[in-house]
């Protein structure tokens, strides 16, 4: 089962480092940095990849897809609670598709 421990700080990314790990979730990302700290973190930790979460939106979602580190992003713009209440499913998949649609190509894209 793969596990993306979240991070925040490059204190965070050393520690995955040290467990050998090569994929790990940036959050809450809009909150430390956003798309800047990911482009600053890039250069000394080019080996790492990153799953954006925390402040993605479909307005932001392709800025962080862009970068050659973020192979995922997560969001719960998609699937806000109030469209699950009143089961408002069509709405879901055309935010999803929406969101997949911007991936343009990226290896991977999960929701988180």
């Amino acid at each position: 089962m793969p596990i993306y421990p979240g991070v925040s700080c490059p204190t965070d990314l050393e520690t995955a480092l040290e467990f050998g790990l090569e994929v790990v979730k940036f959050f809450p990302a809009e909150q430390i940095g956003g798309v800047k700290m990911l482009q600053a973190l890039q250069g000394p930790y080019g080996n790492i990849r990153f799953i954006p979460t925390g402040g993605i939106s479909a307005a932001n979602l392709k800025t962080y897809l862009d970068l050659p580190s973020v192979i995922a992003c997560g969001g719960s713009w998609m699937v806000k609670a109030d469209l699950i209440k009143s089961r408002n499913f069509s709405e879901v998949q055309r935010l999803t598709a929406e969101a997949v649609a911007s991936s343009e190509g990226k290896p991977t894209f999960k929701f988180i």
